[in-house]
């Protein structure tokens, strides 16, 4: 086992419902509980010296179940922060509380937590391969961008793990033989651009080579293909049974990840039927977290299980029900409000009969290009996470008018906040901008700030 600094250490964070079993290898840096060099989560991400992906978030009525992934800059997780390597729930939670509302967004009391951490044998052995699309939609910073992503992964794995690497257009290159000689799979590996880009996309070729590949690994070997493309298949003779097929045979589990894939249901199904999951990528700069953080959720993990605080949520929706317009069904906004910010937003104080969720968000603009400040994008980060989870919804955004700010600015502020919800991946059908005075729905104007972004979320 590699020795770490825990305070310079990565975290792979997962919070799942039932657990994932991940292992102590990799640079995990076990302590002691009684250790009081511990410091907090949120410390370590604030400082720098932790980074996290959220791979998963899952709401079940009342209880909320994610799975992230924190690592340091060599790419390597800390463990000693849950029990069984940690004393007490008590220690854990404190460790834990301000990472989870401030960073999650999770309106929770420490004892609504329950922190629990599981390694892997530190022998045990992966084989791993990654097929990933060059094809003609792959531009050349995203495709830099992906290959140094892996290229980081690849420096974190275990010497016990075996890698092969393929790289697919309408045709499938193995650039790297299935290896355990980490010198070698790592120099075969070349970041090198779209040298390989063609036409077309062979998706489930490329799966179905790669897991040839894989089927060369001992039997002992857990053996796991990230599949990444940012488009769809049009050029396989393989059909998306004949990979589960061949996957199940031999004990391959896809993870899918996907970037500003339109129908990212195929990807989807070629996880869910291998026990695999879909990562689905807004930015490239996730490329580093996600590649790095399915690795590493192989090896170790904390599972969080955080049962939500109903009384905020009732004291900041009073009256506000989303309901389907035409339809009897409802959608309680707390469903919403879960995987929305807390920090900097207000919910507006609507009535039963409104079929809206409305937000006031004070967001800061740039004076001559109306762009977005930067410290806002996390924010309207997760209120993108939201449309792009829950392809039910759609928003308005309405910016408003008042003695600072003319008709003009405020609709172009409006289409800045919507243009950056919509390179983040939301389908631009459903977001649509306004300025205060041209908005569609006069009630929603009178529960808006002058001085804040208004977002309206509806049913379709």
């Amino acid at each position: 086992m590699r020795n770490m600094n825990i305070l310079a250490g990565a975290l792979l964070l997962c919070f799942v419902a039932g657990g994932v079993s991940l292992s102590a290898a990799s640079g995990l840096n076990v302590v002691p509980a009684a250790t009081p060099a511990l410091v907090s989560v949120r410390d370590m991400v604030q400082s720098g010296q932790a980074r996290f992906h959220v791979l998963s978030r899952e709401t079940h009525g009342e209880k909320t179940d994610l799975q992230l992934v924190l690592v340091d800059q060599e790419g390597h997780s800390i463990g000693g922060y849950a029990p069984p390597y940690l004393g007490t729930q008590a220690e854990a939670r404190e460790l834990w509380k301000d990472f989870v509302t401030a960073n999650l967004n999770l309106p929770v009391q420490p004892d609504a937590m329950t922190i629990t951490e599981t390694r892997s044998a530190e022998n045990e052995s992966f084989a791993v391969g990654f097929a990933l699309d060059h094809s003609q939609s792959m531009t050349m910073p995203r495709a830099v961008r992906m290959q140094r992503a892996i290229q980081s992964a690849l420096r974190t794995f275990d010497p016990n793990d075996f890698v092969t690497i393929l790289k697919f257009t309408g045709n499938v290159d193995v650039e790297v033989p299935l290896s355990n000689n980490q010198a070698e799979y790592q120099s075969n590996f070349k970041v090198n651009g779209l040298a390989s880009r063609g036409n077309g996309s062979s998706v489930y070729d490329a799966a179905l080579e790669a897991i040839d590949e894989l089927a060369k690994a001992p039997s002992v070997s857990r053996r796991i293909l990230v599949l990444f493309t940012d488009g769809e298949d049009n050029s396989s003779s393989a059909t998306i049974d004949d990979v589960i097929q061949a996957a199940r045979k031999n004990n391959v589990v896809i993870h899918g990840v996907t970037f500003g894939v339109s129908n990212e249901d195929p990807v989807g199904t070629l996880a869910e039927g291998t026990d695999g999951r879909l990562h689905r990528l807004t930015d490239i700069y996730d490329f580093d977290r996600v590649f790095l953080g399915i690795y590493n959720a192989l090896r170790h993990s904390y599972s969080i299980t955080v049962k939500l605080n109903q009384t905020t949520f009732a004291d900041a929706s009073i009256g506000a029900t989303m309901t389907a317009a035409g339809s009897s069904g409802n959608v309680r906004t707390n469903d919403v409000l879960a995987m929305l910010p807390h920090d900097g937003v207000e919910i507006a104080n609507a009535t039963t009969t409104d079929q809206s969720l409305i937000m006031n968000v004070k967001l800061s603009f740039a004076d001559q290009t109306h762009n977005v400040d930067p410290a806002n994008v996390a924010l309207l980060d997760s209120i993108a996470t939201v449309l792009i989870q829950r392809k039910d919804i759609a928003v308005e955004i309405l910016n408003n008018t008042d003695e600072s700010v003319d008709e003009n600015q405020a609709h172009r502020r409006a289409n800045s906040v919507r243009d950056l919800l919509i390179r983040r991946g939301v389908p631009a059908s459903r977001v649509q901008s306004y300025s205060g005075r041209t908005a569609a729905v006069d009630p929603i104007i009178r529960r808006t700030d002058p001085k804040k972004t208004t977002f309206v979320f509806t049913r379709l």
